[in-house]
């Protein structure tokens, strides 16, 4: 048995992304970059023309028709370069772009402070005039931002530095993505094979605590060997969140952080307060863990193991298609039709390949269908991950089939509602067709890991994000060994008596590369709480909620995400969405105990 993974050629075509949708070649994307880059300079030539409704349309549209093919541009280069991170003519693809979103952010620098500089009666007038229109809430987003705008010079400055800031986080991916190599262990049937994250994710829902324990440790390995680097980069992007609020006139990274959506700091911290003070289902979770599975403690590499089947179910990719599709049905025969198109028309991209980035995501940009990037393994869990990036994308598909280019994203508030209504929808779906009482515990234990994965681990992953960016901005130092400690820390206090902590635990956060994303892991768990009540919803209203929840999708960014979601039906601004999301988690671990006896 081979222990190296199969190269990007042997997979067929019908199971890999269809970039040429993007465009039709590496020549036709090189012809695009350079007239994009040609024409970038001349967005500068607008500076002091917005003197008039006119020209500041005007110079509206020129700015985002760039911007648009920026869009194109990028998404292509970093599609390409995920495809197989060993290809260097992607590499500099990607690089590339680094350099042209920096001339970019320069030519346009001038346009927020000459534009905020105007007289507010007179930008007032602006935003009433024929053709803007469509660009009041822009307006209006950027006047509330007024006091972050730096000066032109000042703005020209922080593009300058937009490259040196990311380099953090472009290092770590390319350690994590490209240079890391995984130790070789024997898989269930004593074979050796060499450990990948796909496999990872398999082996830890293995029912064997040999497998999931070996995988675990094998794992961590490559990134405790690095630690002191690793810590180092960690500490060079909560720097650059540190300089970026601080030039920028915030009081913090996480109001810096959550500005950008308009999102008050009290939704962070009623969050991490209510999960914290409520923490009796997650580990009652983790006792019901230790009984079933006769522990004698509770390790990490113990949260995935199947509490009530023998064997893993293994499940083809027809198979996990039409079940996403089964999940789905609660949102209608349009929602069905446009999933069915991403299915049919290459948006994603299916199996693991060596140099192929780890893990999942949806990505895309306006005026292209969104793709997916899967390494697909065959697990109940890849169904879920596969419903996740396909809610992602349809909510991306709505988005930019409703919304004009100046609004055609959604905010990173909103990012993970669409992914985890499906991930709810589905896990409902599975539930009720249960075929037996052992298929239904199965299903339900499921469920529980998703309160655990999404729910309460991303809640503890916020206040580790917190907590070390407070400690640099105390002036504190972030090595390996405090990473360590204060992630121990955390992680021992939400998951209690029963769970025991390892090295290789403390040494999680230095695998995360959402922890460079500044501040984006508590959206999973506010998502988590916003989907839960739109299913609810959905489930007891019917069509009502069903077309509130479709003109969520189609929202964009039209509106303040807080307002999206209450129009939606949620108020996030409360604990009470939150307390809600903690006793289903209660109900459910009350059905499992019925069951059980």
């Amino acid at each position: 048995m081979s222990t190296e993974q199969k190269t990007r050629d042997q997979f067929d075509e019908k199971d890999k992304w269809r970039l040429e949708d993007i465009f039709a070649s590496d020549t036709d994307w090189e012809a695009e970059f350079k007239r994009i880059k040609n024409e970038i300079p001349g967005l500068a030539q607008l500076k002091g023309s917005l003197t008039s409704a006119e020209n500041l349309y005007a110079a509206i549209q020129k700015i985002h028709a760039t911007e648009e093919a920026i869009g194109k541009l990028y998404a292509y280069a970093h599609m390409r370069n995920d495809e197989d991170k060993t290809i260097t003519k992607h590499q500099e693809q990607y690089d590339r772009m680094g350099g042209l979103l920096v001339e970019y952010n320069q030519a346009v620098s001038f346009f927020e402070p000459e534009l905020l500089a105007l007289d507010e009666s007179k930008l007032a007038s602006f935003k009433n005039a024929k053709g803007m229109e469509t660009y009041t809430h822009f307006l209006e987003n950027m006047t509330r931002v007024k006091p972050h705008i730096l000066s032109e010079k000042e703005e020209n400055i922080m593009a300058l530095a937009g490259e040196v800031r990311r380099a953090p986080a472009d290092i770590f991916s390319m350690f994590d993505n490209a240079d890391i190599q995984f130790p070789v262990i024997k898989d269930e049937n004593n074979n050796d094979v060499r450990l990948t994250n796909a496999l990872y994710g398999k082996f830890q829902q293995s029912p064997e605590r040999r497998l999931r324990k070996d995988s675990y440790i094998g794992l961590h390995k490559p990134y405790i060997a690095a630690r002191n680097t690793l810590a180092a980069s960690y500490s060079a992007i909560v720097k650059s969140h540190i300089f970026n609020a601080r030039a920028r006139n915030y009081k913090s990274t996480l109001n810096a952080a959550l500005d950008a959506n308009n999102v008050p700091e009290d939704v962070y911290h009623t969050l991490i307060k209510t999960a914290k003070n409520n923490l009796g289902p997650l580990q009652r979770f983790l006792a019901l863990r230790k009984k079933i599975l006769k522990l004698d403690s509770v390790y990490d590499y113990d949260l995935r193991a199947p509490l009530f089947s023998a064997t893993q179910k293994e499940y083809s990719w027809q198979q996990a298609c039409e079940m996403v599709m089964a999940g789905a049905k609660e949102l209608g025969d349009d929602y069905l039709q446009n999933l069915k198109k991403g299915f049919n028309e290459r948006w994603i991209d299916v199996y693991e390949n060596k140099g192929k980035r780890s893990g999942a995501y949806s990505s895309g940009t306006y005026g292209v269908h969104p793709y997916v990037l899967m390494n697909f393994n065959g697990t109940l869990n890849d169904i879920y991950t596969l419903t996740h990036e396909m809610g992602h994308a349809l909510h991306t598909w709505y988005t930019i089939n409703n919304q004009p280019f100046v609004y055609g994203d959604y905010p990173i508030f909103l990012a993970e509602v669409a992914s985890t209504t499906n991930e709810a929808l589905l896990e409902k779906h599975l539930i009720d067709k249960a075929q037996s009482k052992e298929e239904k515990l199965g299903l339900l234990n499921a469920a529980l890991e998703k309160y655990n994965g999404t729910f309460y681990r991303q809640v503890i992953f916020a206040e580790f994000e917190l907590k070390s960016h407070q400690a640099v901005e105390n002036g504190e130092a972030l090595t390996a060994d405090k990473l360590d400690a204060l992630f121990g820390e955390i992680y021992k206090s939400y998951y209690g008596d029963d769970f025991t902590l390892l090295p290789e635990t403390k040494a999680l956060w230095s695998r995360i590369p959402h922890f460079y994303y500044n501040y984006y892991v508590f959206q999973y768990s506010t998502s988590f709480v916003a989907s839960s009540a739109l299913v609810s919803k959905i489930l007891e209203e019917g069509e009502t909620a069903r077309a509130r929840y479709i003109n969520f999708l189609k929202s964009g960014r039209s509106k303040y995400p807080m307002q999206t979601l209450l129009d939606a039906g949620v108020d996030m601004s409360s604990a009470d969405p939150v307390l809600r999301t903690i006793k289903l988690m209660d109900d459910l671990l009350d059905r499992v105990e019925e069951l059980v006896g």
